[in-house]
């Protein structure tokens, strides 16, 4: 898949150290997601090995510098209930340039209108401002909170989980 910047394909084993490099030791995730920072590039190597067999996982790349800047997931548990599950992360470094919202919008017209799923499904830390200004930008709606669902490594606080969704005649009325 591509956007204007940035090209959305499926991992390879070699992406292991361009996928450290550009998020796999940023601080900053480990704030909302329990496996970051990783220590070192086999950690990536593992992690990306669990990737490779999911054919809805996306490494997000940089067209002009083909540097790694993140990657997308879409869970599809049940396929008959056409509802899925989205993940995505973005390196720091990358943040606050729009290429979270252009990879997601291409995966969410990718799934909701060309492989027609009902629903997207995603879920956020509520002290992820971040995530949660772009899921609401994105048309995403809450459906609900489940209390203390996350824990900061770092202050061992606890967090709710946020859990919004889009559904595909949504995604419609907003493009």
């Amino acid at each position: 898949m591509e956007t204007k910047r940035l090209t959305l394909r499926h991992f390879i084993k070699s992406d292991s150290a361009s996928c450290f490099k550009g998020w796999g030791q940023d601080k900053e995730l480990g704030k909302y997601i329990i496996s970051y920072p990783m220590k070192n590039v086999q950690q990536m190597d593992h992690y990306i090995e669990g990737l490779l067999s999911n054919e809805h996982a996306w490494l997000i790349t940089h067209k002009t510098t083909s540097e790694a800047i993140g990657y997308v997931t879409l869970d599809i548990p049940y396929e008959q209930l056409g509802i899925g599950e989205i993940a995505y992360v973005i390196g720091a470094k990358y943040q606050h340039q729009g290429y979270a919202s252009e990879a997601l919008n291409c995966v969410l017209e990718e799934y909701l209108i060309n492989r027609r799923l009902y629903m997207i499904e995603a879920k956020y830390n509520e002290t992820n401002i971040a995530s949660k200004n772009l899921l609401q930008k994105l048309g995403f709606h809450i459906d609900g909170t489940l209390r203390d669902r996350r824990i900061d490594l770092s202050s061992g606080k606890r967090t709710n989980l946020v859990i919004c969704s889009l559904t595909s005649e949504e995604l419609y009325k907003n493009s």
